[in-house]
C-alpha cells in the first residue's frame, strides 16, 4: 500500500513540475496576433504614433510616425520576433537589439490591450515609466506559402 501511494506522490509531483515547465514556455499568445494602431505622446509633446502587425508566426511589423511639437515628422518601419513567456510580452527588433524588451500587458478593452515596460535593454524601469494601449484594427495577414506544395 505504501509502494503505490509513494507511486501516486511521484506521479503526482512530476505532472506538476511538467505544468509549470509549460507555463513558463515562450508562446504566441493568439490574442494579439493582428494590426494594432497605438499612441503614445511623451512629456517634450512628441506624439508616437504606429501600426503594428503581428503574426502567428511570432514576427511583427512596426510602421512608427513621430511628430515633433514643431510639426515635423519622422517616419520609420521596425521588425522582429514577438512572444509571451512568465505572463510578460516579449518584443525584439532584429537585428539591431540585444536583449527584448519586457511588458506587462492586460485587456481592460474589448479589442484593446494595454502594455507597461517593465524591462528594456536589460534595464529595470519604474513602474508606468511607459505605458501605451494598442487597439485591434484588423486580423493579421494570411501567412504566405511558397509557390511549391
Amino acid at each position: 500500500m505504501k509502494l503505490v501511494f509513494l507511486v501516486l506522490l511521484a506521479i503526482n509531483v512530476l505532472g506538476c513540475n511538467a505544468i509549470t515547465v509549460a507555463n513558463q514556455s515562450p508562446f504566441i499568445e493568439a490574442k494579439l496576433i493582428g494590426v494594432w494602431k497605438g499612441e503614445h505622446t511623451e512629456q517634450s509633446g512628441t506624439i508616437k504614433s504606429w501600426i503594428q502587425t503581428r503574426n502567428a508566426d511570432g514576427t511583427y511589423t512596426i510602421e512608427f510616425s513621430f511628430t515633433e511639437p514643431d510639426e515635423t515628422t519622422k517616419s520609420f518601419t521596425e521588425s522582429g520576433r514577438w512572444w509571451v513567456q512568465d505572463a510578460l510580452f516579449y518584443e525584439i527588433a532584429l537585428p539591431g537589439m540585444a536583449q527584448p524588451d519586457k511588458y506587462k500587458y492586460s485587456f481592460k478593452e474589448k479589442e484593446c490591450v494595454h502594455f507597461v515596460l517593465v524591462e528594456s535593454n536589460g534595464l529595470t524601469e519604474g513602474i508606468d515609466a511607459y505605458s501605451f494601449r494598442e487597439c485591434l484594427i484588423a486580423d493579421s495577414p494570411p501567412a504566405s506559402i511558397g509557390s511549391s506544395i
